[in-house]
C-alpha cells in the first residue's frame, strides 16, 4: 500500500485532522478491525509523550473508505469518537502521524486541538 504521505501536503493534511474530534461525521463503509501490531508500539510512544498511560486494548477500531465531516463536506483521515472508538481511512491505516493523532484524543479524552500535544506527541 502506498503511502498517503506521498500525495498530501502538509496543509492538505492538517485539514483532513482538523475536525477528527467531531461527531458529525459519517464513516463510508466502516468495519471493525483489529489494530496492527505498529499500534501498540505508537500509543507507548504517545503516552511517555504525553506522560499518562491507558490500557492499549480499550479502543475499539475501525477502518472506513471515506470519514465525510456531513456539515462541510470534507473528507479526513481518521476520527475519534468518545469515549474510546477510532476510525481510520482505509487508506491511512499505517499512517503514524494520523493514527497517533486519534490516540492523543483518546489518551486525553478530548476533541478540541487545544493542545500542543497534538503537534508534540504525533507529529502534527
Amino acid at each position: 500500500m502506498p503511502s498517503p504521505s506521498r500525495h498530501l501536503h502538509v496543509p492538505l493534511l492538517l485539514a483532513a485532522l482538523l475536525s477528527c474530534g467531531e461527531s458529525n461525521f459519517e464513516p463510508v463503509a466502516p468495519r471493525a478491525i483489529e489494530p496492527p501490531d505498529i499500534y501498540s508500539t505508537w500509543w507507548e510512544e504517545v503516552e511517555s509523550c504525553i506522560g499518562t498511560q491507558a490500557p492499549f486494548d480499550r479502543i475499539r477500531w475501525y477502518q472506513a473508505e471515506q470519514l465525510v465531516n456531513r456539515d462541510e463536506g470534507t473528507d479526513h483521515l481518521g476520527a475519534w469518537l468518545a469515549p474510546h472508538s477510532i476510525y481510520m481511512r482505509t487508506d491511512a491505516l499505517l499512517f503514524r502521524p494520523a493514527v497517533k493523532h486519534e490516540m492523543v484524543h483518546d489518551l486525553l479524552q478530548r476533541r478540541d486541538h487545544e493542545t500542543l500535544f497534538f503537534e508534540a506527541c504525533a507529529g502534527l
